[in-house]
């Protein structure tokens, strides 16, 4: 995360000295830093099922799977 500050906060200061400004240095950080959780969370995902939980039905692709009937029926 504090990489995604660095270079992103750099990014900001070059412009800023660029345009002779002094606002982009501080929304690189916040931008880096939101960039940064989000890769995180997208990486590692959310929290992990609560035991006991009942199991989604759903497929791996993510639609829900058909109901299983008996053989002959539709």
């Amino acid at each position: 995360m504090i990489s995604g500050m660095a270079v992103w906060g750099g990014a900001g200061w070059l412009l800023d000295r660029w345009l002779d400004t002094r606002v982009f240095v501080p929304v690189g950080i916040i931008l880096g830093m939101a960039a940064a959780i989000y890769l995180v969370v997208k990486r590692y995902g959310g929290l992990p099922p609560t035991p006991g939980a009942p199991e989604k039905s759903t497929t791996p692709g993510g639609r829900r799977s058909r109901p299983r009937t008996q053989k002959g029926q539709r």
